[in-house]
């Protein structure tokens, strides 16, 4: 399907998650949403992407933060983006890396520009 950001276009289900894994004793998260649930789904970043190819999804723990249905897809992304705020702010914290880029690339569901995490 293809999305947008219309508010009266609506998912039937879908999930946000956090993918955690750790290389050479740095800890990373990404925060995603996924709207086919998929298990084996670890996210669009390409460090994922790379570290999947290199180490395999043994290294990855995935844990579905919500399950949402019957949601506007707009509304999810706004959800999305905001766990993605706060875990990047926690992040640090936690000696953890957040691989969720600065959004700029996503549009800003909120304000209908680019996004400014």
């Amino acid at each position: 399907m293809d999305y947008d950001l219309n508010p009266t276009i609506t998912v039937e289900v879908a999930e946000l998650y956090e993918v955690r894994f750790q290389i050479n004793n740095k800890k990373f998260i990404y925060i995603g949403l996924d709207t086919k649930c998929n298990p084996k789904y670890y996210g669009s970043s390409l460090i994922i992407y790379h570290y999947k190819r290199i180490y395999g999804e043994k290294i990855f723990t995935k844990k579905v933060i919500e399950r949402l249905e019957n949601i506007a897809y707009k509304q999810l992304c706004e959800l999305e983006q905001q766990y993605i705020k706060e875990t990047k702010k926690n992040a640090k914290k936690n000696k953890e890396h957040s691989v969720n880029y600065t959004g700029e690339n996503k549009a800003n569901v909120n304000a209908w520009q680019w996004m400014d995490i």
